[in-house]
């Protein structure tokens, strides 16, 4: 449930009655074309977008403002309007400056209006987020979000005005999970997870996923959703009664997320998913203060697409000794190969297993796009990736 609106109305009476003659600095309105120069965060990277056919979608989910030291989004004005995430495509088998493969950037969220008007005022934008991105050639490009200031997952709608571009403005819709009681069935199994963390199509279906954190007092098992495919092909928006602001344009109507599959106490998903061997969904799982499960260990498990509670069990592949802070929370399958990639950056190749030779498989480090961002330290945290496809 929102929290921010009632912290909003109360700074508002301040201003009102407290700080007579108190003028706050406002920023200035950007009312250029394309993009702010100050986002422009990759010196790395093409001045245009010159990737085509079957590419990775990374989304960096640092807050875009330098100024405010990457802690909140760029201000377009002072109306509520920010520019939110930046999107980069990569081509791991193309080459553009030494090394490795090839980092272009798309273009930002641009959140505005469409966020809705209550946002705007009570400022929420200036802290949201995308952690992470799901493509599919008819139903679009989808994204995890999270609003920090009101602590609510959705899941948002982004659309792309051109994929050959690198100055998108790219619309941003987002639909919270609806909340509730947790033992009511009308409200989103995603909602009292303290930590979203994944999402990817796998077929036709769209999958969510959660990690194993502990300290909400509630289910500390990690958790793969399947995410109700008559809201992707018609997302709505509702008031629900109990909301405070009585927003039109913040809460999806009914429940998104369903219960797949579990993972055990304290162990859920790293990051992110991909397609799997025969229509499988692949994991990549880590342990969060787990007793069972080795600290600094990420593994891919397998789990059904389909039936009731499937449950995950070995894929084979696996990397120990990953410090925190640079875990690997992006997957995806391009170009016939599963690649990871990490907060900081580092790209992962990973060699799958086969039936000839199940032990065949391994982790490689196969470039780092770190070094391309201004001030990598500060500015960049990559948290989800997928494959889409640039004609």
């Amino acid at each position: 449930m929102k929290t921010i609106f009632n912290i909003a109305l109360a700074g508002m009476a301040t201003v009102a009655w407290g700080c007579v003659g108190f003028e706050p600095m406002q920023p200035d309105t950007f009312e250029g074309d394309g993009l702010p120069p100050e986002v422009d965060l990759c010196e790395g990277c093409p001045e245009d977008q010159p990737l085509r056919g079957e590419l990775m979608l990374i989304v960096n989910t640092k807050p875009t403002d330098g100024g405010a030291n990457f802690q909140s989004n760029f201000p377009l004005d002072d109306k509520g309007r920010f520019v939110g995430n930046a999107l980069y495509l990569y081509d791991p088998s193309k080459r553009c400056d030494g090394e490795g493969g090839c980092l272009a950037k798309l273009g930002n969220l641009w959140l505005d209006e469409k966020m809705g008007p209550i946002s705007m005022a009570d400022t929420s934008l200036m802290r949201f987020t995308v952690r992470d991105l799901a493509w599919h050639a008819d139903q679009g490009l989808w994204g995890l979000s999270y609003d920090p200031l009101n602590d609510e997952w959705g899941l948002m709608t982004l659309g792309v005005p051109d994929w050959t571009r690198a100055d998108n403005r790219i619309e941003s819709v987002r639909y919270a999970f609806k909340y509730g009681d947790v033992q009511d069935p009308a409200t989103d199994a995603c909602y009292w997870r303290q930590s979203m963390t994944g999402l990817e199509f796998v077929g036709d279906s769209l999958f969510a996923a959660s990690a194993g954190k502990p300290g909400n007092g509630l289910d500390a098992r990690g958790a793969l959703f399947l995410l109700d495919p008559g809201f992707l092909a018609a997302p709505k928006h509702c008031v629900l009664p109990s909301d405070i602001s009585q927003d039109p344009a913040y809460y999806a109507c009914d429940p998104i997320c369903s219960v797949h599959a579990q993972f055990d106490e304290k162990v859920g998903v790293s990051g992110d998913m991909a397609p799997g061997p025969d229509g499988d969904v692949l994991a990549l799982v880590r342990g969060e203060m787990s007793e069972t499960f080795p600290e600094g260990r990420h593994e891919l498990l397998r789990v059904a697409a389909t039936g009731e509670l499937p449950e995950p069990r070995a894929y084979g592949p696996f990397i120990d000794d990953i410090p925190a802070g640079f875990e690997i929370e992006g997957l995806a399958r391009v170009q016939g190969a599963l690649y990871g990639v990490g907060i900081g950056g580092t790209v992962y190749k990973i060699t799958e297993p086969t039936a000839e030779a199940p032990g065949s498989w391994k982790f490689a480090v196969h470039d780092e796009l770190g070094p391309l961002f201004t001030d990598p330290d500060r500015s960049l945290r990559i948290r989800g990736a997928t494959a889409v496809v640039v004609p």
